[in-house]
């Protein structure tokens, strides 16, 4: 405890003591002004860049990603204390209206790309050439030796031998016939190569011969056309592969109005096989030309 002066007589200061300094009001240091934000330029710049690609096809889908993250920088950037505004303020807007557009044109742009490829992938009814002498009795006035007929529908099948035309929306690009199938091709499958499975129980091997030419403008290849089978039943059966030479899919590369010949080899049921269907299609179409009969 410090020494008190005796009663009755005045303080007396210790040497050097200072007596301690109050602050008057309105004295305290001015506030900190409003430093760099460095969130709201980084938002600025992400709005801003992702504003541009949302106007290109396909890249406004990352760029929506990207105005959001802007939205998000430029949110944090407003509550930060002590920080400019500006900067956030615009970079918030900019990247909300990034975030519109890109939702906006990626919609626009994508279906504008689905309708193109519809109408791309659009093929025409294929048209039959059927041969004066499979024609059912040969009309005495056709010319050419040939008619145009609207038969190639299951119920209706093309005569084995009648050429298909299957056109696409750039015009004709194949010629298809096929010839009458062999039934129970098992002997020739097997020597073919003998390691070939034995088709399921209930099953039996068919082979149809086909012959494809070429009518576009530039080069094509055989696995273009989808060829299959279908049972009375209606049940459809694709190709299935086997090792053995002369298949059409040995057929290489095509230029227009060249030909290629191979086989079909397909694994089918035994019952009904001789009353069942063959068809051919261009691979990006539903239209299919069935062909059958005896």
């Amino acid at each position: 405890m410090s020494e008190q002066p005796p009663t009755g007589q005045p303080y007396q200061p210790q040497p050097g003591y200072q007596p301690p300094q109050y602050q008057q009001p309105g004295a305290y240091p001015p506030p900190p002004q409003n430093r760099f934000n460095g969130l709201g330029l980084a938002s600025f710049i992400i709005g801003g860049l992702s504003l541009l690609f949302a106007f290109v096809p396909f890249a406004n889908y990352a760029s929506g990603f990207f105005a959001f993250i802007g939205i998000i920088l430029g949110i944090i950037g407003l509550v930060l204390k002590g920080r400019a505004k500006l900067l956030a303020i615009i970079g918030t807007a900019v990247s909300v209206i990034a975030l519109i557009l890109s939702i906006v044109l990626a919609v626009v742009y994508t279906a504008g790309f689905v309708n193109a490829v519809d109408e791309a992938v659009t093929v025409d009814p294929p048209s039959i050439t059927v041969p004066e002498s499979t024609a059912g009795g040969s009309d005495s006035g056709s010319s050419g030796g040939s008619e145009q007929s609207t038969i190639g529908t299951r119920e209706d099948p093309a005569p084995y031998g009648s050429t298909v035309t299957i056109s696409t929306f750039e015009g004709p690009v194949w010629d298809v016939s096929v010839g009458a199938p062999v039934l129970n091709a098992l002997d020739q499958v097997k020597a073919g190569n003998q390691f070939n499975p034995d088709p399921a129980p209930g099953n039996q091997y068919a082979i149809i011969p086909a012959t494809v030419t070429y009518r576009g403008d530039s080069s094509g290849r055989p696995f273009e056309l989808q060829f299959s089978y279908v049972s009375p039943s209606g049940q459809s059966y694709d190709p299935t592969f086997v090792a053995m030479d002369g298949q059409l899919t040995d057929v290489d590369e095509l230029l227009s109005g060249a030909s290629g010949s191979g086989n079909v080899v397909f694994e089918i049921p035994s019952e009904g096989a001789e009353q069942g269907t063959w068809s051919v299609s261009y691979v990006l179409s539903d239209e299919k030309v069935y062909f059958g009969g005896q």
